[in-house]
């Protein structure tokens, strides 16, 4: 979601969040269309692309969320959000070079997958391998 004209403001303000999964999967949460009832699993990329991207399930996923805490697979980790997000939006340009948002992400990335290559942190955050090198040193000192 996202563009210049409101759309997805209008859209989430009729989806009422209805229960979220918490630490250590703060991005996602079930929502309901307050309108039409239709059923949502949103993921919210705040710190690098800024975007909702929104998944529409039925009422028996729901239920399994409510009933179970029974979550889907689909946005179950914050690097399937990033690659997901880096298919479809250009990344925020960020003004401060060692942003706390690029360097919470990358701590988070590494912290799920400890192996993760650099080149891969810089494909999902849409940097040069060189920026996101130092951006890992940073967070290693």
């Amino acid at each position: 979601m996202g563009d210049h004209q409101g759309h997805d403001e209008r859209f989430l303000a009729t989806v009422q969040e209805l229960t979220s999964p918490g630490d250590p999967q703060w991005w996602r949460y079930l929502g309901q269309c307050r309108a039409c009832t239709q059923y949502w699993l949103v993921a919210q990329e705040e710190r690098i692309f800024d975007e909702h991207l929104l998944a529409r399930i039925n009422e028996a996923e729901a239920a399994r969320i409510l009933t179970a805490n029974a979550w889907p697979e689909r946005f179950a980790t914050y690097e399937d959000v990033l690659r997901i997000a880096r298919s479809l939006a250009t990344p925020c340009c960020f003004l401060e070079p060692m942003a706390d948002s690029l360097i919470s992400t990358i701590k988070d990335l590494r912290r799920d997958r400890p192996d993760i290559r650099v080149e891969e942190v810089a494909e999902l955050l849409g940097l040069a391998d060189d920026y996101a090198r130092r951006l890992i040193a940073r967070i290693k000192r």
